[in-house]
């Protein structure tokens, strides 16, 4: 049996929530968390930052090693380990091996998550492949949404453990269809050695054209995460004290942006035209953030649904934009392009607690405008300079 190009795309979506799945579904039980692991909330951090980073070289790593084996049996090999990674996570006593097992699990997140961007470039293209990518873009920006919301059931239903018990049992439905793949995805498979396949992503990280127009698409990860990480403490402990409505101010920011984007992609609007429209969206957040973002909770949220909106954008045009680019095999192009995106994100969540403001409001702020300095000055260079990116030239 076979996998239909639907059941495919099922597949496709399924593997890129693992990341939201795996940190963002065991968040509404931190503080009981640290007790039970008798430690302090610095120390249980490690338990996503080190996440974040072995995500991220777990993405480097498989994706070429993809393009040499094929995809199903390194996507196979990563499933199984996040499923005993999130067995044990479940079941460990000690924060040292919490951290350890959330280091294995985020290693085989990465691998499915390479692969799944990987499948996108082998199986799909021109509509297809952009469809496929909004798709994926509205659940990336949803995810760190609905995953906290399904946390918060499991831990009523039973308690903290079932966060962990939940991805698992989606990484064995992902299994199970990831049998059906043909095991013949790359037709053509990279024939040098493993270190050799690593080093395929060196060409496409040297080309300038490429990783300058990857840093603009990914970069607005750091703007997210930053938000996320210090939304609760804006809207609830340190901020407007909305009390329960933060999980609707946190969900609402997110689902309008994703609106915003579906209403710009029915405009059909050129390539070009996409780049201005997320200039444009980052900079009415980053003047709303700085001189009213204060003001109130509903202005504060006004100020975050343009950022979801320029990120929805970017993981569907931008990703479009870049996975048609001859630059190199599928895995290694996947491994850069979420190599990148989860080093922003990790970033993120690091610098904006870190930041010498009075209020969290100004943090995020000021992490938009980093965003929206770099964007500008990379849209520059490449108007001036020219691109050879094909549908940018």
């Amino acid at each position: 049996m076979r996998l239909s190009d639907g059941m495919l795309v099922v597949l496709i979506v399924m593997l890129s929530m693992f990341a939201p799945l795996a940190t963002d579904m065991f968040l509404p039980a931190l503080d009981e968390m640290v007790v039970y692991f008798d430690t302090d909330e610095s120390t249980f951090s490690m338990t996503l930052y080190m996440f974040m980073l072995f995500l991220a070289i777990g993405v480097l790593l498989l994706g070429p090693v993809s393009d040499k084996y094929g995809r199903k049996p390194v996507l196979l090999g990563s499933l199984a380990l996040f499923i005993i990674a999130s067995f044990l996570c479940s079941i460990v006593s000690t924060i040292e091996l919490m951290v350890i097992c959330r280091i294995l699990q985020a290693i085989g997140a990465g691998g499915a998550m390479a692969v799944s961007v990987a499948l996108i470039r082998d199986c799909f293209d021109g509509a297809r492949r952009s469809k496929v990518l909004t798709i994926v873009a509205v659940i990336g920006v949803l995810g760190p949404v609905i995953a906290p919301v399904l946390g918060q059931a499991l831990i009523w239903m039973a308690d903290w453990r079932a966060t962990f018990w939940a991805p698992a049992i989606v990484a064995l439905i992902c299994v199970l269809m990831s049998m059906m793949l043909p095991s013949d995805i790359p037709k053509e498979r990279y024939t040098g050695t493993i270190v050799d396949s690593i080093r395929t992503m060196v060409p496409i990280i040297k080309n300038g054209d490429f990783r300058r127009f990857a840093v603009m698409m990914n970069m607005v990860a750091f703007c997210i995460l930053a938000y996320v990480s210090v939304s609760e403490y804006i809207y609830k402990e340190k901020g407007f004290d909305v009390g329960d409505a933060y999980s609707l101010y946190l969900a609402g920011a997110m689902i309008s942006g994703v609106l915003i984007m579906l209403i710009i992609e029915r405009f059909d609007l050129s390539n070009k035209a996409h780049i201005a429209v997320m200039f444009t969206l980052t900079l009415i957040a980053v003047v709303i953030l700085w001189f009213f973002g204060g003001e109130g909770p509903l202005i504060f949220f006004a100020g975050v649904v343009p950022i979801v909106a320029t990120s929805s954008v970017a993981r569907s045009f931008g990703f479009n934009i870049l996975l048609a680019q001859d630059v190199g095999n599928s895995g290694a192009i996947s491994s850069v392009l979420n190599f990148i995106h989860f080093m922003f994100a990790t970033a993120g969540m690091i610098v904006v607690v870190n930041l010498p403001f009075d209020n969290y409001i100004q943090s995020v702020a000021f992490c938009f405008t980093l965003f929206l300095i770099v964007y500008g000055v990379l849209w520059a260079y490449m108007s001036i300079k020219g691109t050879s990116l094909k549908g940018l030239e």
